[in-house]
């Protein structure tokens, strides 16, 4: 019987400051790590997958990456191309650093090295099977990939694997966990910031805020991949990453401060 796992994202704007270019929030990522390892010592099997941030979506956003080849500036789109993988592979070594000093033994997937295609369509090689066939904690992470369409390349959101992965495998819980909100929020143009909807039920009326340097859609994504990954008879979580213990609490089943997808 294949096993469950419980898949964690750590968005790009809880592990990074996002304003300013590649500048990790080592505060968040340290607590998130240990948090990991408190989850795997209760005997859940764990997949990582992280965010961008301020190592992707700046200089993603500059270089216009997300709508693929520009012939008329190809070069220093290709330029720019390299530069954000390498930065991407930078924010990940970091994370793996930091998994390895509290005992998690995690191996790295690269999207651009190892797969092919944008969005949903997006398809893993066999090298996932065979970290998880280790026993290993898999981390992956949003990435600049090549694809075989006109467009060359394009922006693989960290958002856009949570739903593939868990189309592809068993997972019983996927957790976002954010950065700025305790949750989704009912309307955060009002006054009071909003109000966090404890229970979203599919399909739901939400206003989502537009946030600056963000180029694979932000919070409306989310919401449209967390349903995704709902529909696929996955319980959904969207939490803030800063309050760890919350998380837990929601993979034990406790009362947890966040908001559940409903169907």
């Amino acid at each position: 019987m294949p096993e469950e796992f419980v898949l964690i994202k750590f968005g790009g704007s809880l592990i990074t400051d996002k304003a300013n270019i590649c500048v990790p929030n080592f505060k968040n990522i340290e607590k998130l790590c240990f948090m990991v390892s408190e989850i795997i010592e209760l005997g859940k099997k764990i997949i990582i997958v992280h965010g961008a941030g301020s190592y992707g979506h700046i200089k993603a956003e500059k270089w216009n990456l997300n709508s693929g080849i520009d012939y008329d500036n190809q070069i220093n789109q290709l330029n720019a191309v390299q530069i954000v993988r390498d930065d991407m592979e930078e924010l990940n070594k970091i994370i793996i650093s930091e998994l390895n000093k509290n005992s998690i033994d995690a191996i790295t997937y690269k999207p651009h090295e190892n797969g092919l295609g944008l969005g949903t369509e997006y398809k893993f090689s066999t090298f996932f099977d065979k970290i998880l066939d280790l026993k290993k904690v898999p981390v992956t992470y949003g990435d600049v990939v090549n694809t075989n369409c006109e467009k060359k390349f394009g922006i693989l959101s960290g958002d856009d694997i949570c739903e593939i992965l868990s189309k592809k495998y068993k997972i019983s819980h996927v957790i976002f966990a954010i950065a700025g909100a305790d949750g989704i929020i009912d309307n955060p143009n009002l006054p009071n910031g909003g109000n966090i909807i404890k229970e979203y039920k599919l399909g739901g009326d939400v206003i989502t805020k537009n946030v600056s340097n963000d180029v694979t859609g932000g919070m409306e994504l989310k919401i449209k991949r967390a349903s995704n990954c709902l529909s696929s008879q996955t319980r959904v979580s969207i939490i803030n990453g800063e309050s760890p213990n919350m998380i837990i609490n929601a993979i034990l089943g406790k009362e947890f401060l966040g908001t559940e997808l409903i169907l």
